[in-house]
């Protein structure tokens, strides 16, 4: 398995920790810091900063913040949802973009035709939408504690959706003509 792909999956079972300590506020504070030593160590291995993975932290802290100051654990549950729906945001704008956002970060080892990419883009907002609305159904039709269990094992889940989807999409829509 690739370390960054480990790396990625390290705050969910943070956070299962942190909460099994001290309750849904202190898992985030744990999964906080695990997010920031996985952007640290993304920024050593590949000498770029991961976007990505700082806004989940940005949004993780403001969100976090939000719920020790109003005392509402509702804002931790909060996160995994926007940041589904951002995420999607952030694959539907890069539609526009050319080459597309996805075709920008996996071209170099995907050679897929121009509607592949396309087909890819919209997997990934379904499955984003998806994990956002099934986030929602979770913490607001269960108790804390399954909501916790669920939010740190999904996220190893929902990589596994994605690869799959990605792989499913690209064996369908793989052309050597394509430019990597």
């Amino acid at each position: 398995m690739d370390k960054r792909l480990i790396v990625e999956v390290i705050p969910g079972p943070a956070f299962l920790a942190g909460h099994a300590v001290g309750g849904i506020f202190a898992g985030a504070i744990v999964a906080a810091m695990a997010t920031a030593v996985a952007v640290f160590l993304r920024w050593r291995w590949d000498q770029r900063l991961p976007l990505m993975a700082i806004s989940i932290f940005v949004l993780t802290i403001a969100l976090l913040g939000f719920g020790l100051v109003f005392n509402d654990p509702t804002y931790v549950k909060m996160t995994n949802t926007f940041g589904s729906l951002a995420f999607a945001g952030v694959i539907a704008g890069g539609m526009a973009l050319r080459p597309s956002l996805l075709r920008r970060t996996f071209g170099h080892s995907i050679r897929m035709a121009p509607r592949g990419w396309r087909v890819l883009h919209l997997c990934w907002i379904a499955l984003s939408l998806t994990r956002a609305g099934a986030n929602e159904a979770v913490w607001r039709t269960t108790s804390d504690g399954t909501w916790a269990l669920y939010n740190g094992v999904s996220d190893i889940a929902w990589i596994g959706l994605f690869v799959a989807l990605t792989w499913a999409v690209a064996h369908r829509y793989w052309t050597e003509d394509a430019q990597p």
